[in-house]
């Protein structure tokens, strides 16, 4: 009979297992999937990294074997469960039981600390979109991941490499995107909520090291591509490699392939620079985003996940107190 208990230092090793088994079934069908955490090292060390952080978990036993695990925080009022805190077995006959076992026994403690609504980061695997699915929870975000072949011709834009002296070109154009972001058919927050803290998020990615690719046309920049190299779901896409983040065309040259030239120009940095793959991010939801970069041969390899919690089942956050 299957049993829910606490994660603790004494399962941790079996739950790095569990993630490691759950990641190399998930990779024989998606290559591009990280191949990291199919050692269950690496695993073990992000889960210690997790608790240490204040993540609280519990993990799914029948008859002394791990079947699951979740492990999740309250941020802000959003109760978050990465990828690399979650698992359940592959070859599980009803994955569903087990997922749904983990979070109600989860949920409770992320609701007494202030969530309200839910995320939940998943490797690329039938099972688990399936179970997290009957759970109620919807698909918001698709994480991805291409090689570093050449993309092939695109139109002949002019793209450079972006200074700080460049942030104000920088921040009308990300807010751009960011603005469209938040209108239908997507409806996603608006982070950052205004000009100048758009201005504010560049700067901050500047000082991290991250790389500012502009495009022109006819002398004005109208394209942007922000290269991170630190990942927001490791598991999914690897930290150290290029990660695409912040990107935008202004609505003026839209459809005019600037979009295309700008990942071209990136992927042909990547391999020159020796990088193996390239990342990305994008809202499910978002008409222009998913064909883009599933046409330009990005593959799933895993999905960002939301529920709501209706207002009668959240819970007042615990109060402080001096021995927190």
């Amino acid at each position: 009979m299957l049993v829910i208990r606490p994660m603790d230092r004494h399962v941790l090793e079996d739950v790095a297992m569990l993630i490691a088994r759950e990641h190399r079934d998930a990779r024989n069908r998606q290559p591009l999937i990280p191949d990291t955490f199919d050692d269950p090292q690496t695993s073990h060390e992000m889960l210690l990294d997790l608790l240490a952080a204040g993540f609280v978990g519990v993990v799914a036993v029948d008859d002394g074997r791990v079947f699951g695990a979740m492990c999740g925080k309250t941020i802000d009022d959003v109760g978050f469960v990465p990828a690399h805190g979650l698992a359940v077995e592959p070859n599980h006959v009803n994955p569903t039981t087990i997922v749904v076992q983990l979070f109600a026994e989860l949920a409770p403690a992320l609701l007494d600390d202030g969530a309200s609504r839910f995320t939940i980061d998943h490797v690329a695997s039938a099972p688990l979109d399936t179970a997290l699915s009957n759970l109620g929870f919807g698909r918001t975000g698709v994480f991805a991941r291409r090689d570093r072949r050449p993309i092939g011709t695109s139109p002949p834009v002019d793209v450079r490499i972006a200074t700080p002296d460049d942030l104000d070109a920088i921040a009308a154009l990300s807010h751009i995107e960011l603005t469209y972001r938040s209108s239908p058919p997507v409806y996603a927050p608006t982070k950052p909520g205004n000009l100048a803290q758009t201005r504010a998020l560049h700067e901050r990615l500047f000082d991290d090291g991250a790389l500012h690719f502009l495009a022109s046309h006819d002398g004005d920049d109208v394209g942007l591509l922000t290269v991170e190299f630190t990942s927001p779901a490791p598991r999914l896409c690897p930290h150290g490699q290029p990660y695409i983040g912040p990107t935008a065309t202004h609505p003026s040259v839209r459809n005019k392939g600037i979009g295309k030239a700008l990942v071209r120009v990136v992927v042909d940095w990547a391999a020159s620079d020796r990088h193996e793959t390239i990342s990305v991010d994008f809202e499910s939801a978002n008409p222009r985003s998913r064909p883009f970069w599933l046409g330009l041969g990005f593959q799933p390899t895993g999905h960002r996940l939301h529920r709501a919690i209706e207002v009668r089942h959240q819970r007042r956050p615990r109060p402080h107190r001096a021995n927190d």
